[in-house]
């Protein structure tokens, strides 16, 4: 064995004890990989480089750099909000919140400017403002015939039965126009209807709803009639009105709505003895002498 030692030998199958030899390396220079080595190795033959240990930038520097710049955000991020906040507490004071006024929306439906109208229910304008005649926004409507407007307003809670000075209100202006839908959407809402109040003029509702001529508006009417101790020109026109049509339905309403039947100038009482069901229109006006 001891003549071995040094010897290489062809065979793989024998070892060699070539001591190893240290080799003096540069730094940054190429090792070459021996080529005379008998024995087989893992990697490739291949060179070897060594880095520059000067060239290696290390992991705290890279951490150092990162947590600056996030520090310089966050610094500029906290000032600028520190900025706006100063600016909003030297700058002027936000203008006061406008009020408009009922006034405004009177004016608005008079115009027929919906915008301006929709803007003051927005904000809450009480519905139930007065112009100078004493007329209400949804009397305006109404009479305006503006029947879109009319419904915004008696969403926004307008009441239904405010007149002008004159005792004019929207269910006469409705029935002076014959619009029934509007007209039975008052009459749902409203709480204090009387249809035998009278305006300055002396019309009272049956009166528009005659000039309107719906029927289905004027029936309504005759039955919304309190019992009256005197016949008034309006139920005097009805009574004609039915006598004409000969609707005997229509004509024992508006009789039972009077204590005493009509007496015209110039005629004795009248016989309505049969006009409450036994006879027809042709003999309610038979003289009795």
């Amino acid at each position: 064995m001891d003549t071995r030692i040094g010897w290489n030998f062809d065979s793989s199958q024998h070892a060699t004890f070539n001591p190893l030899r240290p080799i003096a390396v540069h730094r940054s220079k190429t090792v070459p990989w021996p080529t005379h080595s008998k024995t087989n190795s893992p990697f490739r033959r291949s060179r070897a480089r060594f880095l520059n240990e000067n060239r290696i930038i290390g992991g705290p520097a890279i951490n150092m750099r990162i947590f600056h710049r996030l520090f310089v955000l966050r610094a500029g991020v906290i000032a600028l909000i520190l900025i706006v906040l100063w600016a909003i507490a030297i700058g002027p004071e936000p203008p006061a919140r406008i009020i408009i006024s009922p006034d405004e929306l009177v004016r608005a439906v008079t115009i027929q400017r919906d915008s301006l109208v929709d803007l003051c229910l927005m904000e809450g304008v009480d519905p139930n403002g007065r112009d100078a005649q004493g007329r209400t926004p949804l009397l305006i409507a109404t009479s305006q015939q503006d029947w879109k407007t009319a419904h915004k307003l008696l969403d926004a809670g307008a009441a239904v039965d405010l007149g002008d000075k004159n005792g004019f209100t929207p269910a006469m202006a409705a029935a002076m126009h014959a619009d029934l839908e509007m007209f039975g959407l008052l009459l749902t809402r409203s709480t204090n209807l009387q249809p035998e109040k009278p305006c300055a003029d002396g019309q009272d509702l049956l009166s528009f709803a005659l000039d309107g001529g719906d029927p289905e508006i004027i029936e309504a009417v005759e039955q919304r009639l309190p019992i009256l101790s005197g016949w008034t020109t309006s139920t005097r026109r009805a009574l004609s009105r039915a006598l004409q049509a000969g609707k005997n339905d229509e004509i024992r309403l508006l009789l039972s709505k009077h204590s005493a039947p009509p007496t015209p100038e110039g005629r004795s009482q009248r016989n309505y003895a049969d006009a409450r069901g036994r006879s027809g229109p042709s003999r309610l006006f038979a003289d009795s002498d």
